[in-house]
């Protein structure tokens, strides 16, 4: 069986260096032209004419979502995969749009990443980037009545003392509940949670 062969782009010699190392790890997969630009990216693709593309997101020059779809159009078999440290939902909406194949996590696990390639040549199109974990996460986060009724006075700015007088509970109780409410929302303090909750709809600002 031919080897799928691959076209790497990173502005970061050592990424590029370490990642055709996991690469060809595989017996399926060669490394046949390297780029360290946008615009040498589209060049060597256009004169390898390669079987797949891992490209990271952010380079100088053109980027590989806006290139993506022209480069399909002169190479119809070819396959075009992300492999970034960004995850905002604009670049993967846009990853999309433009009929990019493949969005991963470079922190993703080498063999996670050969699976996704292996995904990919199939036909398939896989988006593992971390706002879909994120989202679960944060769809798990779930406040008890109480903590609920808490985190809204922390919003008012009250003080744990003053919270306490407000529900006729014991501070000590009140200190308990403040610290659930960090756990769960993975913040190191009230001011930090109190504008991550904010961000996320889990309280609103008092009128």
């Amino acid at each position: 069986m031919d080897k799928v062969r691959l076209l790497l782009a990173d502005d970061h010699r050592i990424v590029r260096e370490g990642l055709k190392m996991i690469l060809e790890s595989s017996p399926r997969y060669t490394v046949v032209e390297e780029a360290n630009n946008g615009d040498e990216l589209v060049a060597k693709a256009m004169s390898s004419k390669p079987d797949l593309i891992i490209s990271d997101l952010k380079m100088p020059g053109i980027s590989v979502i806006d290139s993506c779809k022209s480069m399909k159009e002169q190479l119809p078999e070819l396959k075009v995969m992300i492999l970034t440290a960004y995850d905002e939902s604009e670049d993967v909406f846009r990853a999309l749009d433009s009929h990019v194949d493949g969005y991963v996590m470079k922190d993703t696990g080498p063999e996670q990443i050969l699976h996704t390639m292996d995904m990919v040549m199939m036909g398939y199109s896989c988006f593992q980037s971390k706002l879909q974990r994120r989202r679960k996460e944060e769809a798990d986060v779930v406040f008890t009545e109480r903590e609920q009724e808490i985190f809204e006075l922390i919003v008012e700015n009250l003080s744990n003392q003053e919270i306490a007088h407000r529900l006729y509970i014991s501070e000590a109780t009140v200190k308990t509940h403040v610290s659930s409410i960090l756990r769960k929302t993975g913040q190191p303090n009230r001011s930090q949670a109190v504008l991550y909750g904010l961000k996320k709809g889990m309280v609103r600002v008092p009128r």
